[in-house]
Parts: C-alpha cells; structure tokens; sequence
C-alpha cells in the first residue's frame, strides 16, 4: 500500500510537470510580442548579424569564480570567429553571406640548459572562408528551428621555422623551415540549428553542419641549414580530396536583429 501511494505521488507529480511545460508553451506561443508591442521574431526586410559568444560566457563564468581558465559553456565549433549575416526576404526566409578571416604569428623561445643551445620556434598563418547560402525557418513561438545550405570558399596557409643557437654565444646552429603552401577548397555546407528569442530581434542559438566539398593543397616546402653550409630546400608535394567532413556544431551564438 505504501509503495501504491508513492507510485501515485509521483505519477501525479509528472503529469503535473508535463501540464506546466504544455502552460508554458501555450502562453510563448502568444507572447510574441513585447509589451511595448515590439515583434520577437524577424520580419521580411529584416537584416541580422550573428557572432560567436563564447567569450561572452566566459567572461560572466569568470566574474562569478574567480578563475581566470574557466572555459564557455560551449559546444565544439568547426571556425573561431565566424560571422553569418542575413538579410530576411520574408518572415521565414533569408539570404546568408558567412565569413571568417583568421591571421596570426607566434614566437617561443626555449633554452636548454643541458645541452647548452636555445631553441625559437616562431609560426604563422591564415585562414579564410567566405560563402553565400540560403535559409529556411520553422516555428511559431519565440522558439525557432532553421535550415539551409550555403556555398563555400576556403583559403588557408601556414609557416613555421625552427632555429637553434649557442645559448651562451647566440652562435648559429641549425634551422628547419615549413611552408605548407596554399590550400583551396570549394564546398557547400548543410546546416541545422535552432535559437531562442530572450528578448525582441535578440536570440541565442547554436548549429549543426556537413560538408561536402573539394580541396586542394598546394606544393609545400621545407628548407634546412646547418652551421656554416648553404641552405636546402625541398619540396613536399601537393594533393587533393573530395568527399564528406568537417561535422561540427557551432558554437554558442548571438544574433541581432535590425
């Protein structure tokens, strides 16, 4: 009996939570407007941009515990700071121009007190893509689903070089080059996400994507030297693919809407 009892409170307590959920679904799904009367979702003739967040997220996680390493609460991304703007040719649908231009050096020195040589690995290189696409919007509360596809340019290329002194002369001892060599890709990309209006034109969201594309990798090199004797430069090669990848989930988003 007693276990019956149990068992009853808690089924009562599920169909209750499952009313509320459907409560509250039912009231977002009139509540699309503010009540200054200023619409949630985007309209045709809208124009919206959307920005990777992560560092929003973790600047608030940050300021809350103190820890300087505290990562975004975020799921993976396939491109650091891709930027997605949109412009809406009616209420559920719009053009996409996608885009991210990625560029930067490093240099890290290294001294070994064992072997008495210092070691300066220095890297560079950049990464852009760039596309149009299309996209389709489903849903009728603050809630929204999309989909779509978009076509893609890829460009890529990165350098690094190795060099080695006498720690205590700054004597030179050998360095090794890499140049990968340009990469190209052309591709088009299949996307899937949904994002939640938390305040009118403002939504947060993520997206899934798939990759179909060809790429090709230009003819690297590496260059080595040795003390006093003349540098040697040999090739890599080049080569090219085609098929399926880069499955990815975007990071946490932000968009605007304007």
């Amino acid at each position: 009996l007693n276990n019956l009892n149990k068992l009853n409170k808690k089924m009562k307590k599920i169909i209750l939570t499952v009313a509320t959920i459907f409560a509250i679904g039912a009231v977002n799904a009139q509540d699309l407007k503010s009540k200054k009367g200023e619409n949630y979702l985007p309209e045709a003739g809208d124009w919206a941009i959307s920005f990777n967040a992560d560092g929003i997220f973790e600047y608030v996680g940050n300021a809350f515990n103190g820890n300087l390493g505290n990562n975004a609460p975020k799921v993976a991304h396939m491109r650091n700071n891709a930027f997605v703007g949109k412009k809406f040719t009616s209420d559920k649908n719009a053009l996409r121009v996608v885009a991210n231009l990625g560029f930067g050096s490093s240099s890290n020195t290294t001294p070994n007190s064992i072997t008495g040589e210092t070691d300066e690995l220095k890297t560079s290189g950049f990464d852009l893509q760039a596309g149009l696409g299309k996209e389709w919007r489903k849903g009728k509360t603050r809630l929204q689903g999309f989909y779509g596809a978009d076509a893609l340019v890829t460009v890529s290329s990165n350098t690094n070089e190795r060099t080695t002194t006498d720690t205590a002369t700054g004597t030179f001892i050998d360095s090794e080059e890499n140049k990968s060599g340009l990469a190209l890709g052309l591709g088009v990309q299949g996307f899937l996400g949904a994002e939640y209006f938390i305040f009118p034109k403002f939504s947060l969201g993520a997206q899934y994507t798939y990759r179909v594309g060809f790429d090709l990798q230009g003819k690297g090199e590496t260059t080595s030297k040795i003390g006093t004797g003349a540098a040697v430069t040999t090739d890599t090669g080049k080569n090219s693919n085609f098929g399926l990848g880069n499955v990815g989930v975007a990071s946490i988003n932000l968009t605007l809407h304007f």
